[in-house]
């Protein structure tokens, strides 16, 4: 199998663009808090892009059918921009396990209540108690959780498979604040050539700064 070649402007934007239109759900795999869509809705989502569409020179769209947007997706699952995986349904013993665990951290931070005012909460409740109980596993059994594993067959099949994304760009806010960030270690550095005024102006602004913080603290203290 040769290896994947660099994905292209036009496959980038189009992921993009799935990320951004298409719902995606959060839960674990293998540990790690991942995002995951279905295929199906991807599929569905893409006859409506604007790549289904004709362009303004009378182009022919790059999506017109199903097969074809399976084709492509199946290219970009070859270009590492997502995986395969398979869905496993949560059984209810695991569920219970983790709903114990959650109780014994609870009662540990918490500590227990008096056996006193559990009994007469328990009197009191009884009715209320069955009822919820029966709405908790109505609520349980309309929402199964899943967990994902890795699936051995690495194509892209238009069903109610998951794919894991693994494409996870850097927003752009990010690179603004990193150079935010060096501008201001260059700027504290060249701290000796700055004016004597705007010197004195910082200097004064530190004071100013460093007394509020006293102020804050000074109160925290008496509180």
């Amino acid at each position: 199998m040769h290896p994947a070649s660099k994905p292209t402007s036009e496959e980038i934007a189009i992921a993009k663009w799935i990320k951004a239109n298409v719902l995606c759900k959060k839960t674990k795999f293998l540990s790690h808090s991942v995002e995951y869509f279905t295929a199906s809705k991807a599929v569905d989502k893409l006859l409506t892009s604007p790549w289904s569409t004709a362009g303004k020179n009378k182009e022919d769209p790059l999506f017109t059918t199903r097969e074809s947007i399976v084709k492509y997706l199946d290219l970009l699952l070859r270009k590492k921009f997502f995986h395969r995986a398979r869905k496993i349904p949560v059984s209810e013993q695991e569920l219970k396990a983790r709903a114990k665990k959650k109780e014994k951290k609870k009662e540990i931070e918490s500590g227990k209540k008096d056996k006193s005012e559990a009994e007469d909460e328990k009197k009191g409740d009884d009715g209320e108690s069955s009822h919820a109980e029966e709405k908790k596993e109505k609520v349980k059994k309309e929402k199964r959780k899943i967990r994902l594993d890795m699936h051995l067959e690495q194509i892209f099949v238009d069903g109610n498979d998951a794919y894991v994304w693994i494409y996870d760009p850097i927003p752009y806010y990010y690179w603004l604040a990193g150079g935010g960030v060096v501008l201001a270690a260059v700027a504290l550095c060249l701290f000796p050539l700055w004016p004597p005024v705007v010197r004195k102006g910082v200097y004064y602004l530190s004071i100013g700064a460093a007394g509020f913080l006293m102020f804050i603290f000074g109160l925290a203290v008496l509180r």
